[in-house]
């Protein structure tokens, strides 16, 4: 799983792999260690009930979506992401995108992307 920040944005890229495990055990997570030992967790996980959401807490950070929805998501070829967004306090909002992660178009050598959904736009280069 991938992360991306931008201001009140929070952007998670799944592998098949992560869509899997969201969809059927409810939850998926990946980690970042740093040097001095402490270690960022970031986590999708599906809720039963309730709307989107999103907390920070003690290294860890968790964005939460309806478990219909996710489902959904998974089992629809077409469907590429997920959309949530939680009011802040003053009135702005943090807004949650969850992606399917595609292959890139250019080879990277580098980088194993065997479990990547399949570039929609592959076809055409």
């Amino acid at each position: 799983m991938k992360l991306r920040l931008l201001d009140d944005s929070i952007r998670l890229r799944l592998s098949r792999s992560d869509v899997i495990a969201a969809e059927e055990r409810g939850f998926v997570e990946g980690q970042t260690r740093f040097p001095d030992g402490s270690t960022f967790t970031f986590a999708l996980e599906a809720l039963a009930d309730g709307a989107a959401g999103a907390e920070f807490a003690g290294g860890r950070m968790v964005v939460r979506l309806p478990a219909t929805e996710i489902s959904t998501w998974a089992g629809d070829d077409g469907a590429v992401s997920l959309h949530g967004e939680v009011e802040l306090p003053g009135g702005n909002q943090l807004t949650l995108l969850v992606e399917k992660d595609f292959q890139c178009l250019t080879g990277r050598p580098d980088e194993d992307q065997a479990d990547l959904f399949t570039n929609p736009e592959a076809g055409e280069c």
